[in-house]
């Protein structure tokens, strides 16, 4: 029984109840026993952010849930990227409507506006490490989870990860060979016992920035704290070797100097990346400028790619690693800057760069609204001009629609070295209604036809 799954543009099915419409409550308690993080993660499924179901005193993920039960409805798992959850989502209302208790759960916007704990080159001890990422769990020096191991997975069978790397020479204490080169990599060697098998590797090779966050701890000796540096996402690994099996991962927001990298006492190799230069300061102070969202037409017209000879700005800005966090830096002076100057001083030092230490967020400013409530910023910036295309990633699109309410798009458009003031626009709420979308690439599975 394999139902025909209509689809838009997005990904996303088509007509959600219809499709379930036959579900019974049956199906989803014949899910609930089995249930694991884990095996929902091949779905692309993780732990809920805001609400729980509830049943006979256990809590789970209730989209996951869903998504697992429509197997028994329509032939598969439907995945996390083809339907949305969320308080007011077809997927809630199912569940509920089937009788299943859906219960908003501690509010994570502690995480994500401010209190996590973390910033950027501070210097923490791994006791630490493990109180900003699991403050519950008890702290052994020299053993444990959060005393020895190089790399945790937390939470526990999420595939969220903490490496905290000791840069060096090869020695007989240091048995790994793990480097940091000057344009942002990290060479980085497992535990001699894992080899391609090992579930942890495993799960390091499907790495998913958009899903998963590897949070990136630096020290250059033993004797000294850990520098919190950001995040990593996948880049390559030697297939030839294993026991241990090696990795390159990049990070994320790179925009360290040869000297800044000296300041932070982090040693560092050449680059990998034979185009390296180190970024180049603008020559004048910037600032932004809100003008108004450009008109639909335009908007319509650029949604073309580049023909004619003229610049692709979308592809240019998509390939710019320095560019995005520039206007990032220039959204979060932005934000910090209006709260002050509305009188409240208390919400602007709460301000925070989410995409610095969670890069599954799915926006990347979390501030607030001049009434207090919580604002997310999403910033896609371009060297083009205003009617320029962007690129967003299928999580972002979710998010917005998960949480239209304060889920805004910052548009900074003319971000050139020589311009005192740079442009945005506001493009705010569910980005499949404040823009149009256009289907450019896919994500493929063997074996598998189309819905």
């Amino acid at each position: 029984m394999d139902l025909q799954i209509r689809k838009g543009p997005s990904g996303r099915v088509k007509g959600l109840r219809d499709l379930l419409a036959g579900m019974k409550r049956e199906d989803v308690l014949a899910v609930l026993p089995v249930f694991s993080l884990s095996a929902a993660a091949s779905y692309r499924y993780a732990e809920s952010t805001d609400f729980d179901l509830v049943h006979e005193g256990r809590r789970y993920p209730p989209k996951a849930v869903l998504g697992l039960a429509a197997e028994r409805v329509v032939g598969r798992p439907l995945t996390s990227e083809e339907f949305t959850g969320g308080e007011k989502s077809t997927c809630f209302a199912i569940l509920n409507a089937l009788g299943f208790e859906i219960v908003k759960k501690i509010s994570n916007d502690s995480v994500l506006f401010g209190t996590r704990g973390l910033d950027r080159f501070q210097l923490y001890e791994r006791k630490e490490i493990a109180k900003v990422f699991e403050p519950d769990v008890g702290f052994t020096p020299g053993a444990g989870r959060w005393g020895i191991q190089g790399i945790v997975e937390t939470p526990k069978e999420s595939g969220n990860f903490v490496f905290m790397v000791t840069l060096g020479k090869l020695t007989e204490g240091n048995p790994y060979q793990d480097a940091l080169t000057v344009d942002g990599y990290l060479i980085w060697e497992s535990q001699t016992r894992q080899s391609f098998e090992s579930p942890v590797i495993q799960k390091l090779l499907v790495h998913d920035p958009q899903n998963r966050d590897i949070h990136l701890f630096l020290r250059p000796n033993r004797h000294v704290k850990y520098s919190y540096i950001g995040m990593l996402e996948y880049f390559s690994h030697d297939p030839n070797k294993t026991n241990p099996v090696h990795f390159v991962w990049r990070i994320q927001n790179w925009d360290l100097s040869p000297e800044g990298l000296d300041r932070v006492n982090l040693p560092f190799r050449p680059p990998l990346d034979p185009a390296y230069s180190p970024a180049i300061q603008p020559p004048v102070s910037q600032n932004l400028v809100q003008v108004a969202v450009p008109g639909a037409a335009r908007r319509k017209a650029s949604t073309r790619s580049a023909q004619n000879g003229t610049v692709d700005w979308a592809i240019r800005d998509l390939r710019n690693r320095e560019l995005g966090g520039r206007g990032e830096k220039l959204v979060l002076d932005y934000e910090v800057d209006t709260l002050r100057a509305a009188g409240l001083a208390e919400l602007a030092e709460q301000v925070r760069h989410v995409a610095l230490y969670n890069s599954a967020a799915g926006f990347d400013i979390a501030s607030f609204q001049l009434d207090g409530s919580p604002k997310r910023i999403e910033v896609k910036t371009t060297e083009g001009p205003e009617s320029t295309p962007f690129y967003i990633s299928a999580n972002e699109v979710r998010v917005s629609s998960n949480h239209p309410e304060s889920y805004v798009i910052y548009r900074v458009f003319n971000l050139r070295p020589e311009n005192v003031q740079v442009q945005f626009f506001e493009l705010p709420g569910n980005v499949e209604e404040s823009c149009g979308l256009d289907p450019v690439s896919f994500r493929a599975y063997p074996g598998r036809s189309s819905e």
